[in-house]
């Protein structure tokens, strides 16, 4: 009796853990077009394999797996000014956008990629950056294999 009970018991455990292994993104697919939680101060997110750089006139950011929204880039200015951002982002699958957030939290997408619509994607904005907290954002879901560069000249 002891050891039906003992396997019933690991077998529930098992089934939980298992249950709860493939929920660990609902968040992120639930705040992926959710402008208030983009917004926010903190951010949330979960990763692996993460590299994070400087290079010459911008960031390159590299990540095997991504879910949720987390701040690349923060500035706070006196007074307005405007800059031109060169974005080149590539995943090969998931959902994925930069979001420029102003001191107001208007929050504006500079580029996206998706698996149903294309997984890589160029652009070239001019973004009028606010006195105030100025934010830039990355935004995802089931990503995998992030490959973005931001290229701008900081005010």
């Amino acid at each position: 009796m002891k050891k039906i009970i003992k396997s019933v018991l690991i077998c529930s455990i098992m089934c939980v853990a298992i249950g709860l292994m493939g929920c660990g993104n609902e968040f992120a697919i639930r705040e992926y077009n959710d402008i208030e939680k983009i917004v926010q101060i903190e951010d949330r997110y979960a990763k692996e394999n993460s590299v994070f750089n400087p290079i010459d006139g911008g960031y390159s950011l590299m990540v095997s797996k991504f879910d949720g929204r987390e701040t690349l880039w923060k500035k706070t200015l006196e007074k307005n000014a405007e800059t031109e951002i060169q974005l080149d982002l590539s995943i090969s699958s998931g959902n994925a956008k930069v979001v420029y957030i102003d001191c107001n939290n208007n929050a504006t997408v500079l580029i996206e990629c998706s698996q149903n619509i294309s997984n890589e994607q160029t652009a070239a904005k001019t973004v009028s950056l606010t006195s105030g907290l100025n934010r830039l954002k990355i935004v995802g879901y089931d990503c995998k294999d992030i490959d973005l560069k931001i290229l701008f000249v900081e005010p």
